[in-house]
């Protein structure tokens, strides 16, 4: 992955350094880029209204520029799907994008959103421990809230509710279920616009950085006392960061994006460690008719095998999917939103005895 970056980033800035991010004061909307400089084109800046509320960021010109952009596409989709290839999915792992499309490209009137959502999660895979099965089904109800401070920022927290319930299937034995719930590990995230291009259909290139908190329960323990299996527990018992890039361009039929993120999860105090992820997205929304809004897009996600308690490495954990997710969203002019997809796999390279089925998610949010 380090590849990957090291080579998005030269294509970004070129041999001759980084974008020049100096400040300027911000000029009246009649004003002309070349008014800043006399006349002479305008560098790559960023302009920053005093008011606080506006970041403006004036774009490249150049034929090589665009065509650098060009690359940055074509490379956040193609390295996601090589990855996936030859790397590694987790079962505790959510993969979609993590913004709404556009949110840093371009004047948004809602600078607040807060909501609530319902996720659905299955998968069934063998036991690590001998012979047999268990299906694993959750759901993460959780409330979230998305700020934008200013044009070119988005901040985006979520503390999810989880319920947990695994029915094993052991031969000669019949079956068995278990289940849990409590307040799960919170999530925050940033998406910081870093460039922006000219023209009649700029594109926007934005930077993610976050990750989880510990705040659920990783001790949580069933009625004859014993703690219950790691994927019952409401929270990992560790840290995570994540970071990476989205790429954002409007047409006049909607908005395309792509993203791909790299997530690190830490050891929790019992032992056990969840494979670090890849996540690769690629998606259209459409123009809104009535409110409406058609959502398309292909998730993937690719992890490395989990480190179980003991040390050992899990033989029932890791591999990739790839989802086909369509999806609805409504919007009132009020800002009331409601916003359904589900999440249908269209190929897995698991490891070991693993089966990850179709997933669903269903948003209500008001922004303001």
């Amino acid at each position: 992955m380090n590849t990957v970056v090291k080579s998005l980033v030269h294509r970004i800035f070129g041999r001759t350094g980084p974008l020049d991010l100096s400040v300027h004061p911000a000029l009246p909307a009649c004003a002309s880029a070349g008014a800043a400089t006399g006349g002479k084109p305008a560098p790559r800046s960023v302009t920053v209204d005093p008011s606080g509320r506006n970041v403006q960021f004036s774009p490249p010109r150049s034929r090589w520029a665009l065509r650098r952009w060009r690359v940055i596409a074509t490379s956040l989709l193609l390295s996601g799907a090589g990855f996936a290839g030859r790397a590694q999915g987790c079962s505790q792992c959510i993969c979609g994008t993590p913004f709404p499309a556009a949110v840093v490209g371009g004047v948004v009137p809602m600078q607040f959103t807060y909501g609530f959502e319902e996720r659905y999660l299955s998968k069934t895979s063998g036991l690590d421990e001998g012979p047999g099965q268990e299906d694993e089904r959750e759901h993460r109800m959780a409330g979230f809230a998305l700020w934008r401070p200013w044009n070119r920022l988005a901040l985006v927290g979520r503390l999810p509710y989880n319920v947990k319930q695994i029915t094993q299937h052991l031969p000669g034995l019949g079956t068995s279920d278990q289940r849990s719930s409590g307040v799960g590990d919170a999530e925050l995230l940033a998406l910081a616009g870093v460039g922006r291009t000219a023209g009649r259909h700029p594109m926007t290139l934005g930077l993610v950085l976050g990750g989880t908190i510990p705040t659920g329960s990783n001790e949580a323990r069933g009625a004859d006392g014993e703690r219950l299996d790691i994927h019952l527990q409401p929270g990992t018992g560790a840290w995570s960061g994540t970071a990476g890039l989205h790429l954002a361009t409007s047409r006049s039929t909607g908005t395309w994006e792509a993203s791909l993120l790299g997530r690190t999860n830490g050891t929790s105090t019992h032992g056990y460690r969840y494979g670090n992820v890849l996540l690769y997205n690629a998606g259209f929304t459409s123009s809104a008719w009535r409110g409406v809004r058609l959502l398309a897009q292909v998730n993937g996600r690719s992890a490395e095998r989990d480190r179980l308690e003991d040390g050992t490495v899990g033989e029932n954990t890791g591999g990739m999917v790839t989802y086909a997710a369509p999806g609805l969203r409504w919007q009132s002019g009020a800002g009331l939103m409601v916003e359904g997809s589900v999440q249908v796999p269209m190929g897995q390279r698991l490891y070991g005895d693993q089966t990850e089925h179709a997933t669903g998610r269903l948003t209500l949010s008001l922004s303001r």
